[in-house]
């Protein structure tokens, strides 16, 4: 251990490359340096009794055995030094390497807490702006869904619309002269029930866009009537003055026409249901069927007798 402390001490390189190899030394220095302390105090208590006494004293000093046995006492107390003193310069070596290496690590550690707390007010100002950003599409979303019901109500009223106009003109053009005025009459609207002005009004009855198709239809049919009529909508005729055109059509006409009105009923829909029963050639009306009626009147009862149809959305 003398060697060790003498050759080595001024070398922390090998001392920490030993110290490393062997773990152990350190606790042998401290052992050895403990058991030094104890040989020295043996020789101490030793002196002290040998001084009270003057002749063993005397005789030490003549043989020498005074200075030998201080010499072991001073080598004693220098080697215990010198371990000792190793001892804690490789202490202070290591402490002073984990006092940095600590420091550094606290550093990078607190480096470390405030890059996460960085990460983690960004991570949850992003959370927020996601958030933000769902939030908006999820409006912008039902706004482009709102918008698209509202702009495909509009189209299929525009050619709901459309499809009046177009079945008037073809009436008022070509077909009015080919059938008495309330054949005719039934069958524009007819058509109109089977086509998109139709479908628009059984999809949407009830609101003011149907009503509005509705007054529209209201307003054409009576300038068909009108033409038909030669301009006096108001005369009340008699059920036979209707009715006997429908039974002069060519059997073909009136087959198709008995065929589109075959959904009428006595009770529920009675003018619809006396047109088919003419078409027919067959007699009789219902009980509550109108005695007298004008062309305005005409025009009410079919229109009134469709709306039943639409609401009822027969699939007729």
């Amino acid at each position: 251990m003398r060697e060790f402390n003498q050759n080595d001490g001024d070398n922390p390189t090998k001392l920490d490359q030993l110290r490393k190899l062997h773990p152990q030394l350190t606790e042998k220095a401290i052992v050895d340096y403990v058991n030094g302390l104890e040989v020295l105090d043996d020789h101490l208590r030793f002196r002290d009794r040998t001084n009270n006494k003057f002749f063993i004293r005397i005789w030490d000093s003549i043989t020498g055995k005074t200075a030998q046995r201080q010499q072991i006492i001073d080598h004693n107390i220098i080697t215990s030094l010198n371990t000792v003193y190793v001892w804690l310069q490789d202490i202070q070596l290591h402490q002073g390497e984990s006092d940095i290496a600590v420091t550094s690590l606290a550093g990078k550690l607190a480096e470390t807490r405030t890059g996460l707390m960085r990460l983690q007010k960004r991570h949850n100002e992003l959370a927020e702006n996601v958030q933000a950003i769902e939030q908006r599409l999820e409006q912008f979303e039902i706004q482009v869904e709102n918008r698209w019901t509202r702009l495909e109500s509009e189209v299929q009223y525009l050619s709901a619309q459309a499809h009046l106009d177009q079945v008037f003109i073809k009436w008022q053009a070509r077909y009015s002269k080919k059938y008495p005025p309330l054949a005719g009459l039934y069958l524009m609207i007819d058509e109109l029930y089977w086509g998109k002005f139709g479908i628009y009004c059984r999809k949407k009855f009830g609101t003011s866009e149907v009503c509005q198709l509705m007054e529209q239809l209201g307003d054409k049919a009576l300038i068909l009537m009108e033409t038909d009529l030669k301009g006096d909508v108001s005369q009340l005729m008699f059920p036979k003055e209707w009715l006997s055109p429908i039974q002069n059509l060519p059997e073909e006409s009136r087959e198709a026409l008995s065929y589109l009105s075959n959904w009428a009923d006595r009770q529920t829909t009675p003018v619809t249901w006396a047109i088919r029963n003419a078409a027919l050639l067959e007699s009789g009306l219902p009980d509550d069927f109108p005695r007298v009626f004008s062309g305005e009147h005409a025009i009410n009862h079919l229109m009134y007798e469709n709306k039943k149809r639409i609401q009822g959305n027969n699939d007729y």
